[in-house]
């Protein structure tokens, strides 16, 4: 993991890249991930996980849940973590967090997901309906990198798994994102599991804007309301500003 420390932090924030499984690393990650750091007066971990096709399913999966249970054990509660990831990142958190539940490891105070692919069988309708206005994703490049990633494998779908006790989620998705539909889905089965959630649906937006916040206002904007959510759910969990 790359550490990104914040003077006097008692929180800390995961964030798990995206990139298809494929690609990606923590140092191209540090710019957003040091942006939520500092407004959550947090210490950021970014996971340089196994790629594909190298590295295939699930060992992407198991780095970032030992990742999350090596910053468990040095976090004094797991109420101080929020984990934070993008596109395929924020399906890595996902099925981590299902994983950890079922081995009765601590679950963090909360998760933020940006543009999150969680449906590696490409069945949202999204995936269609958006091909015109998508200007990032295509339907054939999801297929590629899902078939590299599963080679001949079988992964439990997360959009049908019982999302019951998670903690705290905020999802953000872009209107014109042909992932719409898994934010949509994840949304629906964790509130209808009882988790409270927030779902934002940004018009106009492309997959995983906030990454541009350095040049789009947008981005900005997403980012804060990102720190807006995870304060508000680890500061009520520390009893911040009380």
């Amino acid at each position: 993991m790359r550490k990104l420390t914040c003077v006097d932090s008692q929180r800390s924030l995961l964030y798990v890249h995206g990139g298809g499984f494929m690609v990606g690393s923590a140092e191209g990650f540090e710019g957003i991930a040091g942006t939520l750091a500092a407004g959550t007066s947090s210490t950021a971990y970014v996971v340089d996980y196994r790629l594909t096709p190298e590295h295939a399913y699930p060992a992407a999966q198991q780095d970032v849940l030992t990742a999350y249970a090596a910053l468990l054990a040095k976090c004094e509660g797991a109420n101080d973590i929020a984990l934070v990831g993008d596109s395929a990142g924020g399906h890595l958190i996902m099925a981590a967090l299902i994983h950890a539940r079922t081995m009765g490891i601590e679950l963090p105070g909360c998760v933020v997901l940006f543009s999150p692919w969680l449906d590696l069988a490409l069945t949202g309708e999204s995936i269609h309906t958006k091909i015109a206005v998508d200007c990032f994703l295509t339907p054939q490049k999801l297929q590629a990198s899902a078939d590299a990633y599963l080679v001949d494998q079988v992964e439990t779908a997360i959009l049908e798994a019982d999302l019951q006790g998670l903690p705290p989620m905020m999802i953000q998705v872009g209107e014109c994102e042909i992932l719409l539909d898994d934010a949509v889905r994840l949304a629906r089965n964790a509130g209808s599991a009882g988790v409270d959630t927030r779902l934002e649906v940004w018009p106009g937006m492309f997959h995983v804007w906030q990454a541009y916040a350095p040049v789009l206002s947008e981005g900005r904007e997403a980012l804060a309301a990102a720190v807006n959510f995870i304060n508000g759910v680890l500061g009520t969990a520390r009893g911040v500003g009380d």
